[in-house]
């Protein structure tokens, strides 16, 4: 009876120190950057125009200048399988970059949403649309932004 008690004894030990190490293998990596972009919770206003630093919804303007970058940040949560793709016309506008910059999480949880940074820059004179579609993992588009911009 005593070699049965030492037994489970044992195995609540091996239980235990399991869950510690387990528990510890989650990961430290802080994220150290810092986004501008404000965090949004409505839906329908997920769009913000960094070049002047206000919000901007769907079907506003932006103005930029030939050669000059300007950002346009759309929520977003990637771990969800959804994604924001651009369309736009390639011969007045670039694409330059697009980046994920999380929301704060002191936590480090996976998931957290934050925002895709578009950067763009204006390469000829004229009115052209920006069209993001958020595409879900089945190839479906489930919304849509849409942005006017004029290079001048």
């Amino acid at each position: 009876m005593e070699k049965k008690r030492a037994v489970i004894a044992g195995m609540v030990i091996a239980l235990l120190s399991l869950t510690v190490v387990v528990a510890g293998c989650t990961s430290s990596t802080s994220n150290n950057t810092t986004s501008t972009a404000p965090t949004q919770t409505n839906e329908s206003a997920p769009m913000t125009k960094t070049a002047n630093s206000t919000n901007v919804t769907s079907g506003e303007s932006i103005t930029a200048a030939p050669g000059r970058n300007f950002t346009i940040s759309l929520r977003s949560n990637p771990s969800t399988g959804y994604r924001w793709e651009p369309q736009f016309d390639r011969t007045a506008l670039s694409l330059v970059d697009s980046v994920f910059i999380s929301d704060p999480n002191p936590h480090n949880l996976v998931g957290v949403p934050g925002s895709q940074i578009f950067t763009f820059r204006g390469l000829a004179k004229g009115t052209t649309t920006i069209t993001f579609n958020n595409i879900s993992p089945s190839q479906i588009v489930s919304d849509q932004v849409t942005c006017t911009v004029t290079v001048m």
